[in-house]
């Protein structure tokens, strides 16, 4: 009676609390995916606050916006890709290697209807894709494409997050994580948040900058429990996905080593005052050495500082520079490699996470991309030519990463789908893809800006490559440019048309066109395409706010409100919305 009493009151207590709350409509759903019927069919549509119990609510990622068929169709072969940004699209998921891979397949295999499900997140890291593979795991899918790792040390409980708590043992996070699953830990977290005066997480968003001051050494010991950590975490994930009979395919991640100079440095711990002004005074005059352009003196130089700190990231960086410039290849991906890996703000996945991710790979269908990848650039050390930045794709390097997945996908499709394939040559299918997707002379330029502005920012203006990266930016954009003809609005139209005929449900290419329109100043066009996103994706707040915004600048305010307000009642916080809307009054 008195274990009875122990336990089953304090059950009860809890229990009666949690449905009060539940009843009254307090806290949110931490499920992945929120059913929704729409146009009278059933669908599975991703919740915008799952990510709220990794995050505090000002600064938590969406998932991408999208639907998926809660029975999946006859004929479908759904394909779960699980990751961070880099898998994501970021900085345009129109473009994102998901979208690739699946035009790639359908144009290989027309007789199949490939679903790519992007369940992949800005910011979010292995903690965070545990429960989302567990959750993949309940709706039908045909195979998982896993490929993360970047976020590892700055996402949720990762070494240098400022998100809440840093490198805890698993088991801390576990149970932090089962709690915030109820309404009553999600009324605890709001109550404890309240005492400490709020979240000591920055106010917005504001990318990797955010991080720049939890700067970490090579062997800081929080990182080591990070890699711990994610170790476990990515088993568990794996084995999610075996427990549910489907085929993994697990990738080690690709970055740019050649054309990302480390974003911060540190010298290692112990050095002496003489040391470290012994080793400033070799950097600066290996510096000016190979400013020179006397790139077999500066490394003599940088050799000698390396023997008082090899850990600074910057000099193996410059190291690794000196040796491209000498045509030594393989010394200067090993000096680029070490220069990642020393880098104070780790924003790029290193040689020991890909160690873990390659470990692993050998329970499932592994597949090295990152290998891969650096065997399609010239030096074999990727850089620019597939990166936007650090390590976001280009719509090239996406392109590039998805032939290589496709490759593993295809050694784990059915013999009946395999038996279909189409034979073309790689530029037919380049260009097959182009027009499935839509990718424009206006998006390319489109995507250019955004990286290009990007870049033009802390900690980006921070690195020694960024003169020569920004410089790179204005050159793609201005080669957009150049290939601009009257007639380029025409084909670009046409482009759309036609990829939206055999694709009238792609809200992300219908979205794009959308843009397209209203850019050229046809409002009303660009209206009608707003409003048919807004019935595929009636749960997405930016499609009402755009049409709403577009219908103000018609002077259809009446109906502009509407959407305004329609977007206002799916997200109460889009402050834009609230100001457009007060404008219009």
């Amino acid at each position: 009676m008195r274990l009875a009493a122990a336990t089953l009151v304090p059950l009860m207590i809890f229990g009666g609390l949690e449905l009060t709350l539940r009843l009254a409509g307090y806290g949110y759903s931490t499920r992945l995916f929120l059913p929704l019927t729409i146009g009278g069919e059933q669908f599975l549509i991703p919740n915008e606050k799952f990510t709220h119990r990794f995050f505090p609510p000002a600064l938590a990622r969406a998932p991408l916006s999208g639907r998926m068929a809660a029975d999946k169709p006859a004929g479908t072969y759904r394909i779960f890709l699980l990751g961070e940004s880099a898998a994501y699209g970021d900085p345009d998921p129109s473009f994102g290697v998901g979208r690739y891979l699946e035009a790639l397949l359908e144009t290989r295999y027309p007789s199949t209807d490939f679903e790519v499900v992007c369940v992949a997140i800005t910011a979010i890291n292995s903690h965070v894709l545990l429960p989302i593979a567990e959750e993949c795991a309940k709706h039908d899918g045909d195979l998982w494409i896993v490929y993360m790792g970047n976020n590892e040390m700055i996402g949720p409980y990762g070494a240098g997050t400022v998100f809440g708590e840093k490198a805890p043992s698993l088991g801390f996070v576990r149970t932090v994580l089962a709690l915030k699953t109820t309404r009553v830990g999600q009324l605890m977290d709001q109550l404890i948040s309240s005492v400490r005066g709020g979240s000591p997480a920055p106010e917005s968003w504001d990318g990797i900058n955010m991080f720049s001051k939890n700067q970490l050494t090579y062997d800081d010991p929080k990182k080591l429990r990070t890699y711990e950590n994610f170790k476990v975490n990515l088993d568990d994930i794996l084995a999610a996905g075996k427990n549910a009979g489907l085929p993994v395919i697990l990738s080690t991640v690709a970055v740019n080593l050649r054309d990302c100079s480390p974003f911060s440095s540190l010298h290692k711990v112990g050095l002496e005052p003489s040391q470290l002004a012994e080793w400033e005074e070799l950097f600066e005059q290996g510096r000016s050495l190979e400013a020179a352009g006397s790139f077999q003196a500066a490394l003599e130089v940088y050799a000698k500082a390396a023997a008082i700190d090899s850990d600074f990231a910057e000099l193996q960086f410059r190291i690794g520079t000196c040796q491209l410039a000498l045509h030594d290849r393989r010394a200067a991906r090993t000096s680029f490699e070490r220069a990642r890996d020393c880098d104070a703000l780790p924003v790029r996945a290193d040689t020991r996470i890909n160690r873990i991710i390659e470990e692993a790979g050998a329970s499932v269908a592994g597949v090295d991309a990152a290998q891969r990848l650096s065997e399609q650039t010239p030096e074999g050390i990727p850089g620019q030519e597939l990166f936007y930045e650090h390590v976001h794709f280009t719509m090239a390097g996406n392109e590039l990463l998805a032939r290589i997945l496709a490759e593993k996908v295809e050694s784990q499709l059915p013999a009946a789908i395999t038996g279909q394939r189409r034979p073309l040559p790689a530029e037919a299918e380049s260009e097959a893809c182009l027009r499935r997707l839509a990718a424009t002379d206006w998006d390319q330029k489109r995507v250019w800006e955004v990286a290009l502005g990007r870049i033009s920012v802390a900690p980006f203006t921070s690195q020694s490559s960024h003169p020569r990266n920004l410089q790179y930016g204005k050159d793609r954009v201005k080669e957009a440019d150049s290939r601009t003809t009257p007639l380029s609005p025409f084909r670009d139209e046409q482009m759309y048309e036609a990829a939206l005929e055999s694709q009238p449900d792609d809200t992300l290419l219908r979205w794009n066109y959308a843009q397209f329109l209203e850019r050229a100043g046809r409002l009303s066009e660009a209206v009608n395409q707003g409003i048919l996103v807004c019935e595929l994706l009636p749960h997405a707040a930016w499609p009402h706010y755009f049409v709403g915004s577009v219908m103000a600048r018609l002077g259809r305010r009446s109906e502009a409100a509407d959407y305004l307000q329609r977007a206002l009642r799916i997200s109460p916080d889009l402050t834009i919305a609230r100001q457009e809307l007060a404008n219009i009054r």
